[in-house]
């Protein structure tokens, strides 16, 4: 959602608790992945750490970088997709670790069962071929394959550290687990995200103190020395997510009656003079006229149009009695009329602002209730309306008005 508030967070958070409670209830509360026994045993560790960290964070910003490449995603589609599966495969063919989320090579990295061979392949193919798959146009998930290559590089790193410093260097199996961390961290920036999901995938409160450093680490070379942003944050701004934008931020947030001009009143084209003068007792802004077939788009008129029009008459008449057959068309006498295309309740001003922006429509009109004959019509929401509720005016227009003035 771009944002943090009670509204959007509450749903968030009774969908994870309703989800870990179904997975307990079926399967237990056992960890994900069974660890050995953490234990740094040295301080000497925390420096090698940040290594570590340094070294998944410029990974993660490689991963960013590739899966934005416009190059990539300007080749053809057959090409793109001929590319990923044949370099997919060929790499499977000799290190078959690499396929699928890989949760399976996470849990035997952790337990020190994998091979240097493997754990490199994992650690550069792995990270590679997503980054290209992805770039590629192919819907896959990130955060396995992340977690994947992390845990692989931890534990080169833990490895490399055992063989340096013998006797002070902890187990490889933790230094997956922090990997996992951080190259989750680094590729997302969300260092808090990385640590909950190491804390609950492990059951190791004693991880956080060297967890927290090592993303901590990661997420800043990400940033700082690649200068990527967020995987996610990167996607919505290259492709535009109106949710990203600060104008549809605000609107998101309030709901269409909030803005919606209720003053209307329902009428046919064809009316009676006399209906007419009833339709105006009421004092409505607007007149929403119906038509013959469901096909035809709805039009509001404004009512001073009416108005104005059945003043005109009368004093046109002079005194004169009208003919009594006689039939104002709402479409035919002098004003602007709008068309408009329904929109439900309980939707937000950035919904109706997309859609006034999608289509060639002057309104919106509002309907209230489920069932399409009984529908009733709550008000009108205008561009206008919008944009009285949210001023958004360019910067550089004020400055020049104010260096003018």
């Amino acid at each position: 959602m771009m944002e943090y508030t009670l509204m959007s967070f509450m749903p968030v958070i009774l969908a994870s608790t309703m989800g870990a409670l179904v997975a307990q209830v079926m399967y237990g509360n056992e960890p994900a992945f069974r660890i050995p026994e953490v234990a740094l045993g040295s301080l000497m560790n925390l420096p090698w750490i940040v290594i570590v960290g340094l070294v998944i964070g410029l990974m993660a910003g490689v991963f960013i970088h590739i899966s934005r490449s416009q190059r990539l995603q300007k080749l053809p589609l057959w090409l793109r997709l001929g590319v990923v599966g044949v370099a997919t495969g060929a790499l499977a063919w000799r290190f078959p670790e690499i396929q699928g989320i890989g949760y399976d090579s996470v849990a035997a990295a952790l337990n020190n069962q994998l091979t240097i061979t493997v754990l490199l392949a994992l650690m550069v193919a792995k990270v590679l071929m997503t980054a290209i798959t992805v770039a590629g146009g192919v819907p896959i998930g990130i955060i396995g394959p992340v977690l994947v290559a992390g845990a692989a590089t931890g534990a080169l790193g833990g490895m490399l550290g055992g063989w340096l410093w013998p006797d002070k260097a902890a187990d490889p199996g933790i230094y997956a687990m922090l990997g996992m961390a951080a190259m989750m961290g680094a590729v997302l920036q969300a260092p808090l995200a990385a640590l909950m999901a190491l804390l609950e995938l492990t059951h190791t409160p004693n991880i956080m103190l060297p967890g927290m450093l090592v993303v901590v680490v990661a997420c800043l070379t990400s940033r700082q020395l690649t200068g990527c942003e967020g995987f996610f944050i990167s996607s919505v701004r290259y492709g535009l997510h109106p949710l990203q934008q600060p104008l549809m931020q605000a609107l998101s947030r309030v709901s269409v009656p909030a803005v919606m001009e209720r003053q209307l009143v329902r009428t046919e084209r064809m009316i009676k003079p006399d209906q007419a003068r009833r339709l105006l007792e009421t004092n409505p802004m607007w007149l929403v006229i119906e038509r013959s077939s469901e096909e035809k788009p709805v039009l509001a008129l404004k009512a001073a149009e009416l108005a104005r029009w059945l003043l005109e008459h009368d004093e046109a008449l002079d005194g004169e009695a009208p003919p009594e057959d006689e039939l104002i068309d709402l479409l035919e006498i002098p004003g602007q009329r709008l068309e408009m295309a329904p929109i439900g309740l309980q939707a937000t001003l950035s919904e109706a602002f997309l859609k006034l922006q999608d289509s060639a429509l002057g309104a919106l009109y509002v309907v209230h209730g489920y069932r399409p004959k009984q529908q009733r019509i709550s008000g009108i929401i205008t561009r206008g309306a919008i944009e009285r509720y949210y001023h958004y005016t360019d910067a550089r227009q004020t400055d020049a008005r104010e260096t003018d003035s």
